[in-house]
């Protein structure tokens, strides 16, 4: 196992800036998601560490030596990919074994060694019975499964995922989710592991970094992503659905919305105090997950606000309710048997108590 960090890391193609003075550093052993949106900048940092890809300026550190300058097959890093990487013409048991037979590690160990090892790599993703079949005979969760097993039988110092089940489908992808992070678990090894689908990042991860276009947001545990964001772009990025985000006039104990149709939004003691402390009267941003708005009655005096439900989307046990409020939506998150009828009015509560605020000027977090 080895730590691995990036130092103000700089990759330019042409006129693109994939990455813009990157930093962040995965401690030996954690679980470390690069979350982002396609373009991100996830697969060049990721490529950077292997060294398939020389970064402009900054420091690539492994084990705290740096590496910057050291050839790929020297790294001692196993990588995985999304397109799988499989040798056709070569069975399961085959591709396994090639990673051992390179030639820098074809006298590490024993024949017998080799296939001991992908013996238990092959019980351990359950492909034990795939080992004499080529690619083209197995499915796409078979076909992941070999290509992260070519990665886990290296033993390598760190293993690098770069989105390695974005393509598999819902199921499968929720089961190799947990198999992954049973894997990382068992073998204690440092893993960075690249994936634009928060679910993921939050689920897996020991350490979130959130990137946009090649410049990291925020760093932190998955509980300090989702519930203290850095700015608005993380904070809508992180959830499902995204945050509401409500532009306010702040007044003091309370805030008006401003939209076609003004509402006050009563605004806590404690959020007060902060707020006064910090920016004092002026237009903020006030962000409510669509977990904490409740429905009630159009004519119950505890409603905010008044809307029409637009659009219901049942999710099982959950609804997602896109309700038209003059001319804002809003996403409400509620139990499928508290769902009301696409075209009726509805009142709307706001837990007070969980709310976010964001500057408006630079969508950063008020805290």
């Amino acid at each position: 196992m080895a730590s691995i960090e990036l130092r103000n890391i700089t990759k330019t193609f042409g006129k693109k800036v994939a990455l813009n003075d990157v930093s962040f550093p995965c401690k030996e052993g954690e679980m470390f998601c690069l979350l982002g949106a396609s373009g991100a900048g996830k697969s060049t940092s990721i490529n950077v560490i292997s060294g398939v890809v020389k970064p402009d300026s900054g420091k690539v550190l492994i084990g705290g030596e740096d590496y910057s300058d050291v050839f790929p097959q020297d790294r001692n890093v196993a990588a995985a990919f999304e397109n799988y990487a499989l040798y056709p013409h070569m069975t399961v048991r085959e591709n396994l074994l090639f990673p051992l037979n390179s030639p820098i590690r074809k006298k590490q160990s024993s024949k017998a060694e080799k296939e001991q090892r992908v013996n238990e790599v092959a019980e351990m993703l359950g492909i034990s019975e795939l080992l004499k079949r080529k690619p083209q005979e197995l499915s796409g969760g078979q076909k992941q499964r070999v290509a992260l097993g070519r990665t886990l039988v290296r033993r390598p110092n760190a293993f690098l995922l770069d989105e390695p089940i974005s393509h598999l489908d819902a199921k499968l992808r929720h089961r190799m989710r947990s198999e992954l992070k049973r894997i990382q678990h068992e073998f204690g090894v440092t893993t960075l592991y690249s994936t634009p689908d928060q679910l993921e990042a939050l689920s897996m991860a020991d350490t979130i970094a959130v990137l946009k276009e090649g410049v990291i947001q925020q760093i932190g545990t998955p509980d300090d992503i989702y519930y203290k964001p850095y700015n608005i772009y993380v904070a809508q990025f992180l959830g499902d659905p995204p945050m509401n985000l409500l532009p306010v006039d702040y007044q003091g104990s309370f805030a008006v919305v401003d939209c076609d149709s003004p509402y006050q939004l009563p605004i806590p003691q404690k959020d007060q105090n902060l707020l006064n402390e910090k920016i004092g009267s002026c237009q903020i941003v006030v962000g409510v997950r669509p977990r904490d708005i409740r429905f009630v009655s159009p004519e119950d005096t505890n409603a905010l606000t008044k809307g029409t439900i637009k659009i219901v989307e049942t999710l099982g046990q959950t609804t997602i309710v896109n309700v038209q409020v003059a001319s804002e939506e809003i996403k409400v998150k509620t139990h499928t048997d508290m769902v009301p009828k696409v075209g009726s009015q509805i009142g709307m509560v706001y837990d007070l108590q969980n709310f976010y605020y964001f500057d408006r000027e630079t969508s950063l977090s008020i805290h």
